[in-house]
């Protein structure tokens, strides 16, 4: 049975619209004709000189495109140095665009609200339709779904033991899991001892060492492949609540203030590879596998749960197009 105490997610839902709004308008602003709503021609601006623009995220694979290489170069020729660092803590990703050691930060929806950084959603990269996902330690717990697990927390609580589960603190992964909490009634938080990491390859160490008992962990891709791949379960994902996950891209105060044609020139260059790779798939498989580390078959398996925004150039009407575009 489905939980129907969900105030805070309906909410979530009505600042999203918002947000999303306001973003299109930003993006029209700074960058006539990207969006399709400027004068038909009309580019955004070359910064000039060399600009260095920091990003701070995480291991996501969704994230691939700003850690490659051929988007590193592209930009570059366009005047920008990317320099991509991974910040786990969610806090210090936002405080760095306040001190002045960020000028980007890609992260959630959700934690650019909890976290109101000092700066302004730009972009909108993905939603997770499955990347995001509650795994099962099946190898060391006989589990295979949600029945499984509860049957385990009863069998464990009269000797006084507690499983536990792993996730990532202030990261995607605990809004997930928080999310699945109030939306299923078979699965309840309060039954497991939570163990907060810094980041998903944590939580997926740690379910892997059989002296932690931990049964359950909330990963993203590549770890959720990579656990599926080792023979255990993934019980629920973000596909059982889409558009929960939105990862989105936040300019500092200072950039856009400053220099808001880096911006523009950024996003530009963003949008028109994301529409390439997934107008031609095995670009952005090739992409995932090599910022993974993995095959080309587990690379296509993560890009089925992640859907991409793109924002292609304008067609021979002077129409834009602004939407999700997927990999199926």
């Amino acid at each position: 049975m489905t939980k129907t105490n969900y105030p805070a997610l309906v909410s979530t839902l009505v600042i999203t619209v918002g947000l999303v709004g306001s973003g299109v308008w930003y993006l029209n602003k700074t960058a006539p004709g990207l969006l399709g709503f400027g004068p038909v021609g009309v580019t955004s601006p070359v910064p000039r000189g060399r600009t260095q623009v920091t990003v701070l995220g995480d291991t996501f694979s969704g994230y691939s495109t700003f850690r490659h290489a051929a988007f590193q170069e592209a930009v570059a020729g366009a005047g920008i140095t990317i320099q991509y660092r991974d910040e786990f803590d969610q806090g210090l990703r936002a405080d760095a665009l306040q001190r002045g050691q960020a000028d980007v930060i890609v992260t959630t929806l959700d934690q650019y609200l909890q976290q109101q950084p000092q700066g302004r959603i730009v972009g909108l990269i993905d939603r997770t339709v499955g990347a995001d996902a509650v795994v099962l330690n099946t190898p060391q717990y006989p589990i295979r779904s949600l029945l499984d697990l509860n049957a385990l927390v009863q069998q464990t609580r009269s000797p006084g033991q507690t499983l536990k589960i792993a996730f990532a603190g202030d990261t995607p992964s605990e809004y997930l899991a928080l999310v699945l909490d109030t939306k299923f009634e078979a699965f309840n938080l309060a039954d497991f001892e939570v163990v907060r990491v810094a980041d998903a390859s944590e939580a997926w160490a740690l379910m892997q060492d059989p002296s932690q008992a931990v049964a359950v962990a909330v990963l993203w891709e590549p770890f959720v492949t990579q656990a599926q791949q080792q023979g255990y379960t993934v019980v629920l994902s973000s596909q059982d609540a889409p558009g929960a996950i939105v990862d989105v891209m936040v300019a500092s105060d200072r950039l856009i203030q400053s220099n808001p044609e880096v911006i523009s020139t950024l996003l530009t260059h963003y949008y028109r590879r994301i529409d390439a790779n997934v107008r031609d798939a095995s670009q952005l498989q090739t992409q995932v596998a090599e910022d993974g580390d993995l095959s080309l078959g587990d690379a296509w398996t993560i890009l089925q749960g992640i859907d991409f925004l793109t924002c292609p150039p304008m067609d021979g009407k002077g129409r834009g197009v602004w939407g999700m575009r997927t990999t199926r």
